[in-house]
């Protein structure tokens, strides 16, 4: 009778310390995991800022070669002379296949 009662007793305490172990288990392993995705996160941030300071250092030099080539136009058409309606000409090109 003794020995039930302490079986019980026994297994009752495992029951619980078995709860409490699957428990601190199953926290460690959010934990580990969140820090894993943590990580994983500021990696992937700071490859994105050195994949955009890159793409800045090759972008620059363009934009600044554009710039040069818009101040160096001052003017977009040649000066045309204004014609009437009647010396104006007009041409069609066409294409036939």
């Amino acid at each position: 009778m003794v020995s039930k009662a302490l079986l019980r007793l026994v297994s009752a305490v495992n029951r619980r310390r078995m709860k409490l172990l699957l428990g601190i288990a199953l926290l460690a392993y959010v934990a580990s995991v969140w820090g894993n995705f943590v990580n994983m996160r500021s990696i992937q941030e700071n490859g994105e800022l050195k994949i955009e300071s890159k793409i800045e250092e090759i972008v620059e030099p363009l934009r600044e070669k554009i710039r040069d080539l818009e101040k160096s136009f001052t003017q977009k058409y040649p000066p045309v002379k204004f014609l009437s309606e009647k010396d104006r000409k007009r041409i069609l090109v066409s294409l036939h296949i």
